[in-house]
């Protein structure tokens, strides 16, 4: 397969510039970000008091006082509000810079698909800085393709001609690039799914995005108590069927009809038509049979697998 390009309009990135942007998310967000290495992106989440997520981040470093948050476009006004009520006295702003950044997302069945120009980090939340000044960040993927987020700033005239060979790279369509996400079992929050879940309901913790030796963060009490009393009932799990999915939809299993047992996280469909999604559900009844859409009537849906497992490593 050669390398395929699509631009990621549908993410928008916020930037946290100043000396103490760090300090904020360190403070906010349930990752570390006073022990960050600049050549490693984080996954991070934004919680409200109860510890539900309002917005999940990847956060990349754009320059030594910028730091960048790419999320779902849909919740992107929203977090921006919410984080910027917490600045105070702290040195640092916060914008929306998806004007000034262009978003791609990239995909080579392996990293000899990828030119020198674009060779991609070695390791999974990996980033590069190329020559130009773009940055080149590697994101986890299911079986041993490599998926990468390429962010050009628009107004740099060397970007501007690495923006053009990839206008000439064979296009993966917005479908496809969700659809492997879902296979890499890296959920997004959408304006459908704010304040739904827990972290650990989307297996964040499973793919690093929560630190448990950080201080306090909004939330944190909730996370930490779900992790090791064992009070978790809900996980999240890829499901496939024959109708479209939507975030937010309802889920219903024929062992207890009378409740929904889990909701669409995210979802897209593959070439074949089958639609694909990740879904958080309950534990008791993920495994069983009689899985279904909307309600005990709707379509029935089947587990599939995530490539990571849902038990903490020892």
């Amino acid at each position: 397969m050669p390398l395929l390009s699509c631009p990621l309009d549908q993410l928008s990135l916020l930037r946290v510039s100043g000396p103490q942007g760090a300090d904020l998310l360190h403070a906010q967000l349930s990752q570390d970000f006073q022990h960050w290495p600049d050549e490693q992106a984080r996954l991070a989440a934004l919680l409200n008091p109860q510890g539900r997520m309002l917005a999940d981040f990847i956060a990349v470093r754009l320059a030594p006082e910028q730091i960048g948050l790419l999320l779902d476009a849909s919740i992107a006004a929203a977090a921006l509000q919410r984080l910027r009520m917490f600045v105070l006295r702290l040195k640092c702003t916060l914008d929306d810079a998806s004007a000034q950044w262009a978003r791609y997302g990239l995909l080579g069945d392996t990293a000899d698909d990828y030119p020198a120009l674009l060779a991609p980090p070695t390791q999974p939340w990996g980033v590069r800085r190329l020559e130009s000044g773009a940055l080149l960040l590697r994101l986890p993927q299911a079986g041993s393709a490599v998926r990468c987020v390429l962010l050009t700033e628009r107004d740099q005239a060397a970007q501007a001609a690495l923006r053009a060979e990839l206008a000439v790279l064979p296009a993966l369509s917005p479908s496809e690039w969700a659809l492997q996400d879902i296979r890499a079992g890296l959920p997004h929050l959408t304006a459908a799914t704010q304040q739904l879940f827990v972290p650990q309901m989307l297996n964040f913790e499973l793919i690093g995005g929560v630190n448990f030796k950080k201080g306090c963060y909004p939330g944190q009490e909730v996370v930490a108590r779900s992790q090791y009393r064992g009070t978790l009932k809900r996980r999240m799990y890829a499901v496939s069927g024959p109708a479209a999915m939507q975030p937010g939809q309802e889920l219903v299993h024929a062992a207890d009809p009378g409740q929904p047992c889990g909701v669409v996280v995210n979802a897209a469909a593959d070439a074949a038509g089958v639609w694909w999604a990740l879904a958080e559900l309950k534990i008791a009844l993920a495994e069983q049979p009689g899985l279904h859409l909307g309600s005990a009537e709707g379509p029935e849906l089947k587990l599939g697998a995530l490539p990571y497992a849902l038990t903490a490593p020892d």
